[in-house]
């Protein structure tokens, strides 16, 4: 009698316990969150552990279970893959698969770095390889009613094999239930990092919907040629004027020269043209895209090994940078968990990647603060006529002004709770000056305006008393917001009626 064939062990679920992953490097860092590469034990496989910090993050359950809905309920070969997701102390852990060829930003600033990219960064078939796949992506993102809201080359993962993958669920968000595309809705939320931002949702006056991603996939299509996207010189805030006002930016916004770009030829082109169209009923749809003559020059992924992965730096020194990274101190405006009022979680390594300067430098993730001096070190030619600086109190002295950290927390619209965080240099920036910005950028009510600035002055003039009253300065003041709806019942414990700023360590 034959013996019974042996069968392998099953492979055990993803565990939910801290006890059976161990965390390898850092590889990555943003304002709320630190990802490491980990291995699980229990199925001795590598993966990646995004740790996000919930005190930071300020959201309540119903937010966090939307999230993980949306990452859980995808399943497709360009989406990045969720496996599971558990709570270790005041810490979200949620465990994914392990991309080891890092961002396609990664492999845009290091080939930028090492080689002279002046003519272009990468060739068409790299450009239509990569992007034929997150188009597919997007396509299933779309078709089960979901856009997602951030889509940029920081979002973009690269496997060792050339597998591209969408990650970043952070800011996506259903459109419909299910797969019922027939109840369209639009969306109302200013999401997405300034320079990669749809018109429409900049403006937030009808909605947009997931035409929205077309437009950041078009300026993605921009940065993979040219290593920046349009208007990366510039503040958030102009970055808005500039996007609203102009025509819609093409390969050659900004180039040295119009030859600059000249190796890249028309159906490149058309459909840059095609995606950064204004009137985003006009823009075609991701399924339509990928019928487009230019991904007729998209090869396998093998290709990508050759032409991204060998070139991209390697884990180890993506590990290195990140581990020197402090988490959330860049000064932009942060991204909330419930996606409202960002500009960008990217951490800029001017010091690394860029010679000492007396320049000031200028890159897309600027404060929003910081809109004087990179106004006025652009040409005449470059300065819009039609785009107000706002006022400025003083010089900066010859000593580095001190900044402070601060966060206005609020309800939206819809009653949620948002925070929006922002810098206050002394000597540079007026309480008045910020608030006008806030209510410029449509993130708060005109109408409160005025408590936001005389509450700012209060809370860093308590900042800044001397001698320091017992038990330290002011660290948060709340206050009634005169947009409130007198029909609500108030609660200043609960921001119903009310906002708070305070001041961040």
């Amino acid at each position: 009698m034959a013996a019974p064939a042996a069968t392998s062990a099953p492979v055990p679920p993803w565990s939910n316990s801290q006890d059976d992953y161990e965390l390898h490097d850092v590889i990555g860092m943003g304002a709320t969150a630190v990802v490491f590469r980990a291995f699980c034990k229990p199925r001795q496989e590598k993966c990646a552990i995004k740790r996000i910090n919930l005190e930071k993050w300020n959201t309540s359950m119903e937010e966090l279970l939307k999230e993980i809905q949306a990452m859980s309920s995808c399943n497709h070969e360009n989406v990045v893959t969720y496996y599971t997701s558990f709570v270790v102390h005041d810490e979200l852990w949620l465990v994914l698969k392990l991309l080891e060829g890092g961002s396609l930003l990664d492999v845009i600033k290091h080939k930028m770095k090492v080689t002279n990219c002046k003519n272009g960064v990468f060739d068409e078939a790299t450009i239509a390889t990569v992007l034929k796949e997150v188009l597919k992506g997007l396509e299933y993102f779309h078709s089960n009613g979901q856009i997602h809201r951030d889509i940029k080359a920081g979002n973009i993962l690269l496997g060792e094999d050339g597998t591209v993958q969408i990650a970043d669920f952070g800011v996506s968000a259903w459109l419909a239930t299910g797969r019922d595309m027939s109840r369209q809705k639009v969306r109302h939320t200013f999401v997405g990092t300034p320079c990669w931002m749809a018109p429409e949702v900049m403006e937030q006056d009808h909605g947009y919907d997931f035409k929205a991603d077309i437009w950041s996939f078009g300026i993605t299509a921009i940065e993979m040629a040219t290593g920046t996207a349009p208007y990366h010189k510039y503040p958030p805030m102009k970055v808005l004027m500039l996007t609203l006002q102009k025509d819609p930016p093409t390969l050659d916004t900004g180039a040295e020269d119009k030859e600059q770009y000249k190796a890249y030829g028309k159906t490149f082109r058309k459909m840059i043209i095609d995606c950064l169209q204004k009137d985003p009923t006009k823009r075609p749809t991701a399924t339509e895209l990928l019928k487009h003559p230019f991904y007729k020059k998209a090869k396998d992924r093998k290709y990508l090994t050759h032409t991204l992965v060998a070139i991209g730096p390697s884990l180890e020194t993506r590990a290195h940078k990140a581990s020197k990274r402090q988490p959330g101190t860049s000064g932009r405006l942060h991204r909330t968990v419930t996606g409202e009022w960002v500009w960008s979680e990217e951490e800029e390594e001017r010091a690394e990647d860029q010679p000492a300067s007396d320049e000031e430098p200028a890159d897309e993730h600027r404060p929003m603060n910081e809109l004087q001096r990179a106004d006025s070190s652009a040409s005449e030619d470059e300065k819009d006529d039609h785009f107000e600086q706002r006022p400025v109190s003083g010089g900066l002295s010859e000593d580095m002004p001190e900044v402070i950290n601060l966060v206005l927390r609020m309800r939206n619209a819809r009653r949620e709770l948002n925070d929006i965080r922002f810098e206050y240099i002394t000597g540079k920036d007026t309480a008045e000056g910020i608030a006008a910005e806030l209510v410029g950028a449509g993130l708060v009510d005109g109408a409160d305006s005025a408590a936001i600035a005389a509450n700012l002055d209060k809370l860093i003039a308590s900042y800044h008393v001397e001698p320091k009253p017992e038990g330290g300065p002011c660290k948060a003041v709340t206050f009634h917001l005169n947009s409130a709806d007198p029909s609500q019942p108030f609660d200043d414990k609960a921001l119903i009626g009310f906002a708070q700023i305070s001041i961040v360590d």
